[in-house]
């Protein structure tokens, strides 16, 4: 059986990208005060709305591409005039070429503040050692 953690109704306590890296990292204090590291690796990309100090998360979870891009087709036809995340030319063709690299879509959805989604190939959850002296992959 293994460890679980819980990162529901975490305080994000602080977030960063590196893109020599290619990962993004959400750092969050648990309800039982441990603190805990989300990384997002092989990092493309995310869009985050309501940032905010004491953002509150309510859950991280893998969308399927198919119905994330159905579901936001018309915000990416006005992404393509700024190549982002990538160039395509047009929702049909984003989504096959982020499915053929094996990029993900992680969906942040928060009780307070911060919301949006990344595109990673991984996500790993693991307690911060910097904080706690405990540190486990899951």
């Amino acid at each position: 059986m293994g460890i679980t953690i819980s990162i529901h109704d975490g305080v994000i306590i602080g977030y960063s990208v590196s893109f020599l890296e290619n990962k993004l990292i959400l750092d969050i204090e648990t309800v039982t005060d441990e603190i805990v590291t989300v990384t997002f690796e092989n990092y493309l990309a995310h869009d985050f709305h309501h940032v905010m100090a004491g953002s509150i998360l309510f859950d991280i979870h893998e969308a399927d591409l198919n119905t994330f891009f159905v579901e936001n087709r018309e915000q990416f036809e006005n992404f393509k005039l700024y190549a982002w995340p990538i160039w395509y030319g047009n929702t049909n063709e984003l989504e096959q070429d982020l499915q053929k690299d094996n990029y993900k879509c992680y969906v942040i959805s928060a009780s307070l503040g911060l919301t949006g989604y990344v595109f990673a190939k991984a996500l790993k959850i693991k307690r911060n050692d910097k904080f706690s002296g405990n540190n486990q992959s899951l």
